[in-house]
């Protein structure tokens, strides 16, 4: 259940990605994050009643410090990938967000078997592998390479943080996270007087990134109250693998022979992660 509940979260996040990828492609990343997390608070404040048991503030407020960290490594991510190559920073950041998860779980006294053990090794590959576009020779600034780190490390507290919630509380994190990033972004449109009316043509993409990344939280929530940390965040970190497939299969766009291997190396991964 954990294993279908961790890949479920990736499926959901990769597809979210996606719709936002194509969003961006069309208006700018303000209104997509504006709108679609705005989306994204209204669709868990009416699921989150119906699902929770019992809501308490320290999960609530805890689901808003993961937010904090996760907006700091969306805005590093976003920076990174302006300054320099995405070849270089995206793998990076996400084996780096997939890394601390497992350190911390490994610290906190999780036992894991050499088989799982392996997996995650095979995982950490395999999500480098599926997110690197080889070919690139632009020189890199060490500065560039130290904040995809940074993201990365950002989004993997995300995992931790959130991981230390209750059961019964769930969603109601995520609806904290929500409420974090929403006054945090429509914040930073105010003071800065961005303008965050999208074009017409960019609502059904920025609507599907809300609903999927939305649901893409629950789910990986559902996933950490019942399994370990550290194979939770390698399954959930696959997403990248998600949105590679999604742009082959609907924008026929073309996938090196590494991101082949990388699928095929996270399929043993998964495979490896799933035993007992």
């Amino acid at each position: 259940m954990v294993t279908f509940l961790a890949l479920t979260a990736a499926v959901l996040a990769g597809t979210g990605d996606f719709f936002g990828g194509k969003a961006t492609k069309k208006t700018n990343v303000v209104s997509v994050l504006a709108i679609s997390h705005l989306l994204g608070l209204c669709i868990i404040l009416i699921v989150a009643p119906l699902m929770a048991e019992e809501f308490k503030s320290g999960d609530f407020f805890l689901g808003v410090i993961a937010s904090g960290f996760g907006l700091c490594g969306l805005a590093l991510l976003y920076r990174g990938l302006a300054r320099g190559p995405m070849a270089i920073v995206a793998p990076i950041t996400a084996v780096a967000c997939a890394t601390l998860p497992v350190i911390w779980g490994l610290v906190s006294g999780e036992k894991l078997s050499s088989t799982q053990f392996a997996g995650i090794i095979v995982g950490l590959i395999s999500i480098f592998l599926v997110s690197w576009i080889p070919g690139e020779r632009t020189p890199v600034k060490s500065s560039l390479l130290l904040e995809a780190v940074v993201a990365g490390l950002a989004f993997g507290a995300f995992f931790i943080v959130i991981d230390g919630t209750s059961q019964t509380t769930a969603p109601w994190p995520v609806v904290g996270s929500r409420v974090f990033s929403v006054l945090a972004i429509f914040s930073y449109v105010l003071i800065a007087k961005k303008k965050i009316k999208p074009e017409a043509n960019s609502m059904s993409f920025i609507i599907g990134a809300g609903f999927f990344d939305t649901f893409a939280n629950v789910v990986l929530l559902a996933a950490l109250n019942k399994g370990f940390l550290s194979l939770v965040s390698v399954l959930a970190s696959f997403y990248p693998a998600v949105t590679v497939l999604l742009a082959r299969l609907l924008l026929k766009e073309t996938m090196v022979r590494s991101q082949l291997l990388g699928l095929a190396m996270g399929l043993t991964s998964i495979a490896l992660l799933a035993v007992s």
